[in-house]
């Protein structure tokens, strides 16, 4: 996340060069691994369940470093105001690894509540760190989610507590040798609040 921070800062420095002058400690001393505060990344919850019968078990972890940056945030769309809840999951205890990550992407109408999701929700297996790389996913199969709890808002922070459970079925895309099966999970995560908009416990 560091890297990606300082990467940033290099191309908006690049293309306005005045720039350099008001964050000269940034760019002469980038952030590096020992910069970062102890226990970085934060780990926020649990993914755990079954696929093709087999345990399975993921954490999710809080990046941020002066902005929102969590493997578990929730947000709503600028413009249709519709709340996407995203919730990327690794490996147990390797938040730096991009091998075998869970992803849960659901949409909530305009207001966050527990219950069903009433739009687009689609679950992903990746098995690296390439997005469209090989991976298993629910695309065009069945898929089943639901919002159990919503925890309090809770005094300096902008995470709330959720837990819920999915069920789908996920097939390979790019993935030779693999075959459809089926996943059941559950999370009991911290969920970043991007933004401001509805929520019912």
């Amino acid at each position: 996340m560091a890297k990606v921070l300082y990467s940033l800062l290099m191309s908006l420095t690049l293309a306005a060069p005045g720039i350099a002058e008001t964050v000269p400690e940034a760019i002469e001393h980038p952030m590096t691994t020992e910069d970062l505060p102890a226990g970085y990344p934060p780990k926020m919850g649990d993914i755990t369940g079954t696929l093709g019968g087999k345990p399975m078990a993921w954490e999710t972890f809080d990046y941020s470093i002066g902005a929102f940056d969590a493997s578990a945030q929730a947000r709503a769309d600028w413009e249709s105001k519709v709340i996407s809840l995203n919730l990327m999951g690794m490996k147990p205890g390797k938040p730096d690894d991009d091998r075998q990550r869970i992803w849960i992407k659901a949409e909530f109408g305009t207001t966050l509540q527990p219950g069903p999701t009433v739009g687009v929700i689609e679950v992903v297996l990746l098995r690296g760190n390439d997005t469209e790389g090989p991976r298993l996913v629910s695309q065009g199969e069945t898929v089943d989610m639901v919002l159990d709890s919503i925890g309090p808002k809770v005094a300096d922070s902008y995470s709330r507590r959720m837990t819920g459970h999915v069920s789908a079925r996920l097939c390979p895309m790019g993935w030779a040798f693999r075959k459809c099966q089926d996943v059941v999970l559950r999370f009991d995560t911290d969920v970043q609040i991007d933004g401001d908009f509805p929520i019912k416990p």
